[in-house]
């Protein structure tokens, strides 16, 4: 039986949802892991998944531009509130100077819109360790 990665991904746009559960399963699948994925477009409830459940999640995928809250202002609450999820952390986001310059001084996992496979993976591979 092999493991299951749990993954949450918040994001509101579903062509980029849509992208990275494909990523996700080809790269997943080609370690030998099954990916168990749960996908929320509303940041409210994305924070509230994670205070309540972000433990169980190994990967974060947390867009930047959302309406309503923005993924640094879930980032931040995530520094007070679960500081142990922040390396499971990984932006996907269109402005990563904008997060530079809101996180200095914090290393930050940066997936840069627009993103091919292989830079998908490669900040995938950076959070799991998997080889």
């Amino acid at each position: 039986m092999s493991k299951v990665i749990k993954v949450l991904a918040i994001d509101d746009e579903d062509t980029v949802q849509s992208i990275m559960t494909v990523f996700l399963t080809r790269f997943l699948g080609d370690k030998g892991f099954k990916s168990e994925m749960k996908m929320l477009t509303d940041p409210v409830q994305g924070l509230f998944e994670l205070s309540t459940n972000g433990s169980q999640y190994q990967v974060i995928l947390l867009d930047v531009r959302l309406p309503k809250l923005t993924g640094d202002e879930i980032y931040n609450s995530l520094i007070h509130v679960s500081p142990e999820l922040l390396d499971r952390v990984i932006f996907v986001t269109g402005y990563p100077d904008d997060l530079k310059d809101r996180f200095s001084g914090q290393t930050l996992n940066i997936l840069s819109k627009p993103f091919r496979y292989q830079n998908f993976i490669e900040q995938v591979n950076s959070v799991l360790k998997l080889t």
